[in-house]
């Protein structure tokens, strides 16, 4: 139906309007608003283990991917430490485990899961436990430590770990499941196992120990149904991987010789001895941690930068001659990037692990390889972000992401309302990043951690015009923390000693043309900074400003620097973050003492004296910033005054209030205003009750009737609107209560939902 013809069918409703008896405007209140844009591309963590399961064996319901690890979140639904993929979306399986997945395998038609957890849905289960499609059971009574591998060999679940009892049996590190009970496989091992697969009838067992059943086997062993054995002398270090390929065992781990040979991570079992396959891996402590056959290739995951002397991030395919990588690999997102898991689902490759892209698309630690590319699998950012700006009416990200969105944006991107962007060709490489964003001379100045920009050799702060990237004088020699303008010069603060050559400990000003200490500046780093009664106020780690004793935070009148009154805090305490709200000055960050008073993370200057701002928050601050006449502050506390107020809370002049459930998990580094909304950055994944990665959104839902808070006025807000025009709202469209009508509807902020308003709403639906 045209939207014209919808439009005049609900006419005669509308003009009812004026008869019903709307809440009072004071009854809108702000949200977190959910958003595409903010799901996660992956999961919200590392995976390390993967399998494929058919929930209802040759029924309607597709093959899925099940992907365990230690996570809170895939794509845009919660799901704790375990999820399906159907190819398309992402699934929770109950309310997941409550720890770490390490391991994964289908028995019986159900779904086995073993790790860290001692409880799975609502039931205790240790360290492992079965998922029937509908809900979590226990295996017995588990085991009484971790689980790292699962297999199936000659009709029994196989387990393997770090356990020495299995349903209260004894059973040193391996065990197996006949659906009944748990029996030993003869005297077990003496350390981990960590891998285990099934070649030429028998069982083979990798991991961490030196003996089997008794009997001398370094790393890897056979069991053969009523023995155990060893294959030749082994390898020199741990076995964490092993499959079948070519009709030969290959197995793949931290070490670097096996059976004697040099084989640098990786080896092949013909079945007399062990041979390396190329040159094997190389790059830092070069590991294989997962093994499969991909389109009749071997397929080698791990920590590792080349294969056999080719470059492979990560990543690598074995034809049976030559190592070739997949692409670009995977990178990003961890200090020590890995591939942990492998599996094979609809004619693709899945590889799991931590990192935070693959083939350069955002993919954290969950990738999708076509055959040819890596396959992108969502629209939000893939790692953290640390600072946010308004520019040019645009909202500015900088962090540690190297994609924002559907696009390459290296550690700075912009929204636009709509979508993410990015600025030429971004900021600094691999674990460089953006730390503070300002606005100077009609200018965007970003500082931080790198050492290019848009391809341009900048030390830790660049300037973007609106169409290129450009170094002011030759930056600094170190990091920067935090930007300002006063008296028209950039100030930059940070743990540097000298900004364009010129000795400026700490904290330097940029005039237009050249940089200039200010004074002698500090004696330790500054990562705050603002402007309070027409003076510099700078904060951080230091004791001494210029020379003077200066406990944390001092001020800058133009000439000299001078303390505020006795300063903050003690040894080993710092200063993140600083606001001005209501004429006074705010100081955030880990501290629980300011001009000698009590004050908890977070206090107040009145231009004479420090105060503390109620009883302050039970950890530290990181962020401070002004949103409709309160004060918000962020960071890692999970209390503000006397409420709970997880990462985030608001302070109106007399006390601490939450912003509903908060920040869940994770930090908030950032805060700024923009578009009349309140934004928050940090490492979290969620922000009320929504996956909402790396950034989240406070404010009224949407756009003018934005029922459903999609960010998009479409069908589904349109029938609420017949809904609010005919009676209360239905529940069905967003939970949507009566209350909230005028709140979605109400365009003109009078105390009436009427025509005025419907064609407001007729507007915005037909654009």
């Amino acid at each position: 139906m045209r939207k014209d013809t919808v439009a005049s069918c609900v006419f005669l409703v509308a003009v009812t309007l004026q008869v019903l008896s709307p809440p009072a405007v004071a009854d809108c209140q702000p949200e977190w608003l959910y958003g595409p844009d903010r799901q996660i591309p992956g999961v919200g963590g590392s995976v390390h283990a993967l399998t494929t399961w058919d929930p209802d064996g040759s029924g309607l319901e597709p093959e899925w991917v099940i992907v365990g690890g230690y996570f809170e979140v895939a794509g845009d639904v919660i799901a704790s430490n375990i999820a399906a993929w159907d190819g398309t979306r992402w699934r929770p399986l109950g309310t997941g485990t409550n720890s770490s997945v390490t391991a994964l395998a289908v028995y019986n038609g159900e779904l086995i899961a073993g790790g860290w957890f001692t409880a799975a849905g609502e039931v205790d289960a240790n360290y492992i436990a079965r998922w029937d499609g509908t809900q979590w059971q226990p295996l017995k009574s588990g085991m009484d430590k971790a689980v790292y591998a699962l297999s199936v060999y000659n009709g029994a679940l196989i387990v393997g770990g770090y356990f020495t009892t299995a349903g209260g049996v004894s059973a040193n590190r391996i065990a197996r499941w006949d659906g009944a009970q748990w029996q030993p496989l003869g005297t077990g091992l003496n350390y981990p196992v960590y891998a285990l697969t099934v070649c030429n009838g028998e069982l083979i067992v990798g991991g961490d120990f030196t003996n089997a059943g008794g009997m001398p086997a370094e790393y890897i062993a056979r069991w053969d149904g009523t023995h155990w054995w060893r294959l030749s002398n082994g390898m020199d270090d741990w076995v964490h991987a092993l499959t079948v390929h070519n009709g030969e065992l290959i197995a793949g781990g931290g070490f670097t010789t096996a059976g004697g040979v040099e084989v640098n991570g990786i080896t092949r079992w013909d079945g007399t001895q062990w041979r390396p396959l190329g040159g094997g891996m190389e790059g830092g402590v070069a590991s294989v941690w997962a093994l499969t056959v991909y389109d009749g290739a071997l397929i080698a995951g791990g920590h590792f930068t080349a294969a056999g002397g080719v470059s492979a991030n990560y990543i690598a395919r074995w034809d049976g001659k030559f190592w070739a990588p997949l692409g670009s690999g995977l990178g990003g997102g961890a200090t020590f990037p890995s591939a942990y898991a492998l599996t094979v689902y609809k004619g693709g490759l899945i590889a799991g692990g931590g990192f935070a892209s693959a083939g350069g698309n955002a993919s954290v630690g969950f990738a999708h390889w076509d055959g040819t590319q890596w396959q992108s699998l969502g629209f939000g950012m893939n790692a953290f972000v640390h600072a946010l700006a308004a520019y040019n009416g645009e909202l500015v990200a900088g962090g540690g992401f190297c994609t924002a969105g559907c696009v390459m944006a290296k550690s700075i991107a912009r929204w636009d309302g709509t979508q993410w962007r990015s600025l030429g060709n971004g900021i600094g490489s691999e674990y460089e990043r953006v730390v503070a964003l300002a606005v100077y001379d009609r200018e965007l100045i970003a500082g931080g951690h790198f050492t290019s920009a848009g391809g341009v050799s900048a030390n830790n702060v660049a300037r973007w015009d609106g169409e290129h990237w450009w170094a002011l004088g030759g930056g600094t020699d170190y990091v920067i923390y935090a930007l300002t303008v006063y008296n028209g010069d950039l100030i930059v603060g940070g743990a540097f000693h000298t900004a364009g050559g010129v000795q400026a400990d700490y904290i330097a000003r940029w005039d237009g043309a050249q940089w200039e200490p200010l004074g002698s500046g500090m004696n330790d780093e500054v990562h705050a900074l603002a402007i309070y009664e027409g003076e510099l106020i700078a904060a951080g780690e230091f004791t001494t400003a210029g020379g003077v004793a200066a406990e944390r935070v001092a001020r800058w009148d133009g000439t000299q620097w001078l303390p505020l009154g006795s300063g903050i805090g003690s040894e080993y305490d710092y200063v993140r973050a600083l606001a001005v709200y209501d004429g006074e000055l705010v100081a955030g960050g880990k501290f629980n003492i300011a001009g000698g008073v009590a004050a908890s993370y977070i206090a107040r200057w009145d231009g004479a004296q420090w105060w503390p701002l109620g009883n302050g928050m039970d950890d530290w601050v990181f962020a401070l910033t002004v949103h409709n006449g309160e004060l918000i502050a962020g960071g890692e506390f999970s209390t503000a005054g006397d409420v709970q107020a997880n990462r985030i809370a608001r302070w109106d002049g007399i006390e601490w209030q939450p912003l509903r459930g908060g920040i869940d998990g994770g930090r908030v580094f950032t805060l700024t205003v923009y578009d009349g909304d309140l934004i928050a950055g940090g490492d979290f994944i969620i922000a009320g009750d929504n996956v909402s990665a790396y950034w989240a959104r406070w404010g009224r839902s949407g756009a003018l009737g934005d029922a459903n808070g999609d960010e998009f006025v479409g069908f589904a807000d349109f029938a609420e609107w017949d809904q609010c025009a005919s009676g209360p709202a239905s529940v069905d469209a967003a939970a949507v209560s009566s209350a909230d009508c005028l709140c979605i509807f109400n365009s003109d902020g009078d105390a009436d939902l009427d025509l005025a308003d419907w064609a407001a709403f007729q507007r915005v639906f037909g654009e």
